[in-house]
């Protein structure tokens, strides 16, 4: 354990934070406050108004409640191999800012297609968190460590898998998915900006 922490310092303490929250509120906290707590943290548009930053850093820390076990535990490991894989190559402090701009563009651009009058019901209250869009966000960022053959059809299975089983309203992918595939850009985009500036110092 002790060695995995001094490889992948960020990955392994994200992901010891949100297993350590997620055993309080299953094991620790009675039901109201759990409930509280994922209404509060929520990056929802009602939440970004009234507590932009505590939604924007809680919401990457709370599991998704509507998630199956079987969601749950794919998202955690894609988080656990793509974002440690990602910082062993460009260092913890890139890793962690391009999972964190992921992250934080995902919430906005969820919330901007909330707002933007699209869906016929109020998603404004919606609970929005889940450890999915620093997954995405990691593996948009490895599409820069894949062959260059395969970086193509890599991102593009990044890119379409929230899509895949997503809220649509008519041609309109929900705001979840909006935000999903905003992480997986996000996170290519600032992938490739970190792994040639990394590797440029080499």
């Amino acid at each position: 354990m002790r060695e995995r922490f001094r490889r992948n310092p960020v990955a392994a303490g994200y992901l010891s934070a949100v297993a350590g929250l997620a055993l309080l509120m299953r094991f620790v906290f009675d039901d109201g406050m759990s409930a509280q707590i994922h209404e509060s943290l929520s990056a929802n548009t009602d939440n970004l108004a009234d507590h932009p930053a505590t939604a924007l850093l809680g919401s990457a820390f709370v599991l998704d409640p509507g998630a199956g076990a079987l969601r749950t535990a794919l998202v955690l490991a894609a988080a656990a191999v793509c974002l440690g894989r990602f910082e062993r190559e460009v260092g913890p402090w890139r890793a962690g800012a391009v999972a964190a701009v992921g992250h934080v563009g995902a919430a906005l651009a969820a919330a901007a297609a909330t707002s933007s009058g699209a869906y016929p019901t109020d998603l404004s209250a919606v609970v929005a968190v889940g450890v999915d869009d620093v997954a995405l966000a990691a593996a948009g960022a490895v599409t820069a460590l894949v062959p260059p053959v395969l970086r193509a059809p890599w991102l593009a299975l990044v890119v379409t898998c929230p899509l895949i089983g997503a809220q649509w309203y008519g041609a309109v992918p929900g705001s979840e998915a909006v935000g999903h595939v905003s992480a997986a850009v996000l996170g290519a985009a600032g992938g490739a900006l970190a792994v040639r500036r990394a590797f440029a110092g080499r």
